[in-house]
């Protein structure tokens, strides 16, 4: 009787060391390309190329703004056209190669983000074996797609400008590095964190960079700059006579 046992427990086992085997065989999904493309003041738009061995289940981007504690988790969708009332980006057929897109809205004042947010980014794919693969953080700067921007650098302090006018970008610079040396100790400022400074050369360009808001306080009011504090975030005019001192 226990040489009988013995037998039919060897033979149930066998089954499943042939899955373990076959499932440790596949390769895990992986992300062929992605694209984070700003555009500014509407939003920025995500497009992914994820391949598997298996059928892939999901894809979905996980990402961080500025200096934020808290993230933002959601699912990619092949299409971001609706396909009428019962449509959901939930509705996602699964395959061997997907094609994802995501478009994160930025036009409103509750989701409004500042041009030259530093926002870390990665992917996470599910196949249908249940294998789960995440990518490597990395970083995009959600920048005023009108313009085409250079930077100066010095430290945790990057100042973005367009057109000819280093020099001024140059000064912000050594205006904010010699504020952060001379109060950073009375204020508690963190020298670890990066400070991200977008100089715009006229009023009109910055207005239309400011949150959503008032046209009448707009008109009325000139913004010489506006910092956001929660994403490590300053807007300034540089265009103006009072740069250096804002």
């Amino acid at each position: 009787m226990i040489r009988k046992i013995s037998v039919i427990l060897l033979a149930s086992t066998i089954p499943f060391l042939g899955n373990a085997l076959a499932y440790a065989e596949i390769e895990k999904p992986n992300i062929e390309f992605a694209t984070l493309t700003s555009e500014f003041p509407n939003g920025f738009r995500i497009k992914v190329k994820a391949t598997g061995e298996t059928q892939i289940k999901s894809v979905a981007v996980r990402f961080k703004i500025g200096q934020q504690t808290s993230g933002v988790y959601e699912y990619l969708c092949q299409s971001t056209e609706i396909k009428g009332p019962e449509w959901r980006c939930e509705d996602f057929e699964p395959g061997r190669v997907i094609l994802g897109e995501f478009f994160w809205r930025t036009n409103t004042l509750s989701r409004y983000i500042p041009p030259g947010t530093i926002i870390n980014y990665n992917f996470e794919i599910e196949d249908s074996s249940g294998q789960v693969s995440s990518t490597e953080s990395r970083e995009f700067v959600y920048s005023d797609s009108r313009f085409k921007w250079s930077d100066v650098s010095e430290g945790p302090v990057t100042v973005s400008y367009y057109g000819p006018v280093k020099t001024r970008a140059v000064k912000i610079l050594r205006a904010i590095l010699e504020t952060i040396n001379n109060m950073g100790a009375v204020l508690g400022s963190d020298m670890n964190q990066p400070i991200r400074v977008t100089a715009y050369n006229t009023i009109k360009d910055m207005l239309d960079a400011l949150p959503p808001g008032s046209t009448t306080i707009r008109r009325e009011l000139v913004t010489e700059g506006q910092a956001f504090t929660n994403v490590g975030t300053l807007l300034v005019l540089q265009g103006g006579r009072l740069a250096i001192g804002t």
